[in-house]
């Protein structure tokens, strides 16, 4: 009896000592669940950040691939541009060949000069309509004024027939495509004739 009474002493007293911790190590005890605790919601974190990093770089090299398949479109498209830039200036003057190879084809050795010159002025006329219709236009007129954007001058005539600074003559034809002069024409401009006789040397 006196050993079961000690016994349960010896627990009794354990449970006082147990329940008489002190705060500190009750604290610490909090504190590591509190580190659990945190740590666990780091590592969440973390596997979010680490997540949307992953979708951003998966976006950027989505991104980077379309730049990079675009640049070489522009690229294919732009040496297109000069490779065929002339194709539908080509295909508006394929009319006035095609004239020039059924008058070549019609010629025979005893072709009259007549009809030679003929077919000729027809291939010329079908040439000057296939121009006009991209845009062409000749500058070719004469007593106009002398104007520095559409008229290069070659020779000064003198001359009181015609008003100071005219077109006299077109010794090359101008052209202008689509408003823009894109050769001036080389002419002849007439300036003002002095009649007036030369003052006699030593004259006061």
């Amino acid at each position: 009896m006196k050993e079961q009474g000690s016994k349960r002493n010896m627990e009794d007293l354990q449970n006082i000592e147990k329940s008489q911790e002190s705060p500190e190590q009750s604290n610490k005890s909090d504190e590591k669940d509190s580190d659990t605790l945190s740590s666990s919601r780091v590592t969440q974190e973390l596997e979010k950040i680490k997540e949307k990093l992953n979708q951003t770089e998966a976006q950027y090299l989505r991104i980077l691939a379309d730049y990079q398949n675009l640049q070489k479109r522009s690229a294919q498209e732009k040496e297109d541009l000069y490779k065929y830039a002339a194709q539908k200036t080509i295909e508006v003057i394929l009319p006035a060949l095609d004239t020039y190879d059924y008058a070549k084809a019609s010629l025979k050795p005893d072709s009259k000069a007549e009809k030679i010159i003929e077919d000729f002025n027809l291939v010329f006329e079908m040439l000057i309509k296939c121009m006009k219709d991209i845009g062409l236009e000749t500058i070719e007129e004469t007593g106009v004024p002398f104007d520095p954007v559409f008229h290069e001058p070659l020779h000064q005539i003198p001359t009181n027939e015609l008003p100071d600074h005219t077109v006299m003559q077109v010794l090359k034809k101008g052209y202008i495509l689509n408003k823009k002069v894109i050769r001036p024409a080389l002419v002849s401009v007439s300036v003002k004739h002095d009649e007036s006789p030369p003052e006699p040397i030593g004259s006061a």
